[in-house]
């Protein structure tokens, strides 16, 4: 008899998409497009699925991922797609690191780890020539070196993690950069070039593959001037 490959899925489906994303309301993904997903899986008679194993609980023993008795890391592929905790200690991000030693985890740790640190995204986005904005990293021993770049405009102070629009700080000039620096929770620095451009010709597309999935607007709701609040999402 033919070994049923075993996959492990974490994707609380949306049912109302005008309720916030938050921790307490993790879903992302529209539950239309989950039930069409459970029903590609259901119909595959060489696939076993496990659902609803929320990582964020787990826990872990050695190099293996648990949900009460259950071995995550004993699953061939596990799929999931919700809020989690981005920061650098997360303990969320740990279980997925883990994870990915023993078992193909979809949305990657690898990936999501990349993907949510702005400073690493476009650095590399850099390397391949990508327009995104002049960016710099500093600490707290070398912030002269921006001095004279503020000459030729604002700079954005941003948190790396991806924070949904909180803790952007726009700085005008250098004294307001180093006074910000003094009080500031970390002691290195990811900042931005500011670029003045009108947000009503603003639209995000989202592409895989070379193909264009979607495109989105900010609602006006969100937009202060320069700055879009996306907490709310």
């Amino acid at each position: 008899m033919k070994t049923k490959i075993k996959i492990g899925l974490w994707i609380p489906p949306r049912h109302d998409m005008n309720r916030s994303i938050t921790p307490d309301n993790p879903a992302h993904i529209d539950a239309r497009i989950y039930k069409l997903f459970k029903e590609f899986l259901d119909s595959q008679d060489h696939i076993e699925y496990y659902e609803n194993l929320d990582f964020r609980h787990a826990v872990i023993r050695n190099h293996e991922v648990f949900i009460n008795d259950l071995c995550l890391s004993e699953l061939d592929h596990f799929f999931w797609m919700g809020m989690i905790d981005r920061s650098y200690n997360s303990y969320h991000l740990e279980v997925l690191r883990c994870l990915e030693m023993s078992v193909e985890v979809h949305n990657s740790f690898s990936f999501f780890n990349l993907a949510t640190d702005k400073f690493s995204t476009f650095s590399l986005l850099h390397t391949h020539t990508i327009p995104v904005p002049e960016l710099y990293l500093l600490n707290s021993e070398n912030l002269d070196f921006l001095r004279s770049r503020f000459e030729s405009g604002p700079f954005l102070l941003k948190p790396r993690r991806s924070s949904f629009g909180q803790g952007i700080i726009k700085l005008d000039s250098f004294d307001h950069f180093r006074d910000i620096a003094e009080y500031h929770k970390q002691k290195h620095y990811y900042l931005e070039r500011f670029y003045k451009n009108d947000i009503s010709q603003w639209t995000g597309v989202t592409c895989f593959n070379n193909n264009i999935l979607y495109a989105f607007r900010k609602k006006e709701s969100k937009i202060s001037t320069w700055k879009v609040y996306d907490k709310d999402s």
